[in-house]
């Protein structure tokens, strides 16, 4: 059977980028291999800014608002209040279920318990274990272990290691985000209504379960904090603009198959919706290669720009917490509210940064900072 686009993967940017090429009218077939809802690790910390992006109706499945935040280093913490709503914290069973359904609605052809196989190029064949089909194009959305991506020849080069356990912890409409835990990355404490997502991200290799379990037998602010339910995943992430690889030809990739993700936050869903919708958008008139141009120009910049905050930021982290009660929070936070860039709160807070350093440490470390920031 022929289609105009097979998406494979049916998280947040394959249902995305289904359901705006159903709204145009394509033929498009989307395979998920699980059945939904499936348990999906993630601390699900959507930013604002990803609002407008999202079919009405998302906000049913969000467990709790986030107006705030707090930053620790080494039991110190600085709070601060954002003053308006800066990001939702999800549950991802239910708000990628209502996403797919969204696809479905829409008029795409989504099957689940389909696996792919593997594709021919030339002509276009996609092969699944519910059979061959034919199509214009493919969009991989399948995730950090894509296969399309593994076909296309890619490996991915970074990544962030995951861990994340659910505590009974009452944390309302604040996060909490601790720096000095591990050595590149940082801890977080999620409301998730009536408990909180604990976990940790670090490209490090530390034994990030004995690493939790540690921290939490007498944390600062809480105590002795029971974990349950330890679940890991992988982040990928890029550095450089070199190190993207959007696909081929009449094979695209998307969200976490395309290494979209935030090197600071950690933060895909964003770039994963953000994704699937501009190759839907550029799929419906025939133009992959525009979607390519598109995530080069607007998207991958903003990525690499992210990386060189968090080399600093994960590189310094006494002093990223010295301005974390700052305006730095501030930058950040018009940032997830999708009122900054990662370009303008790096070159706005490099400043900061280097007076910090200058203040905290004196000359020797201050040079050794600089020489960083110009080797990258």
């Amino acid at each position: 059977m022929g289609y105009d686009v097979v998406v494979v993967g049916g998280g947040p940017a394959g249902s995305s980028c289904a359901r705006v090429l159903a709204q145009k009218g394509a033929r498009v077939l989307l395979i998920e291999k699980r059945k939904f809802p499936r348990p999906k690790p993630c601390g699900g910390c959507l930013s604002e800014r990803i609002a407008s992006y999202l079919p009405e109706g998302w906000t049913s499945t969000v467990l709790s608002e986030i107006k705030g935040g707090v930053l620790g280093y080494r039991g110190k913490f600085t709070e601060r209040e954002a003053g308006e709503k800066i990001a939702s914290v999800v549950d991802r069973s239910d708000f990628d279920l209502f996403l797919l359904k969204e696809a479905e609605k829409a008029g795409a052809d989504v099957r689940e318990g389909v696996s792919f196989l593997g594709l021919e190029e030339k002509p276009l064949r996609v092969h699944t274990t519910e059979g061959t089909f034919t199509a214009d194009f493919l969009v991989g959305a399948d995730g950090f272990y894509s296969r399309v991506r593994k076909h296309l020849g890619f490996q991915k080069r970074r990544y962030f290691r995951s861990l994340e356990c659910s505590a009974e912890l009452t944390l309302k409409d604040r996060v909490i985000l601790e720096l000095g835990v591990v050595s590149r990355g940082y801890l977080w404490i999620f409301p998730r209504g009536r408990e909180a997502s604990v976990g940790v991200a670090t490209t490090g290799r530390e034994n990030l379960l004995e690493m939790l379990d540690r921290h939490f037998r007498n944390h600062p602010l809480f105590g002795e904090v029971s974990l349950r339910k330890p679940r890991g995943w992988m982040i990928p992430f890029i550095l450089k603009k070199e190190e993207a690889f959007l696909g081929r030809g009449r094979v695209l990739l998307t969200g976490d198959a395309a290494s979209l993700t935030d090197p600071l936050l950690g933060e895909g869903i964003f770039y994963a919706v953000r994704s699937g919708l501009t190759a839907g958008e550029f799929l419906s008139t025939g133009k992959p290669k525009d979607y390519r141009e598109a995530m080069l120009e607007e998207i991958v910049p903003e990525l690499v720009y992210a990386g060189k905050i968090a080399a600093l930021a994960y590189g310094f982290q006494g002093i990223a917490f010295r301005m974390g009660a700052g305006p730095a929070m501030e930058r950040l936070f018009a940032l997830l509210r999708g009122e900054e860039t990662f370009r303008g709160v790096y070159r706005k807070g490099l400043p900061e940064f280097l007076f910090t350093a200058f203040a905290a440490a004196g000359g020797a470390f201050f040079n050794r900072i600089v020489d960083r920031i110009l080797r990258r």
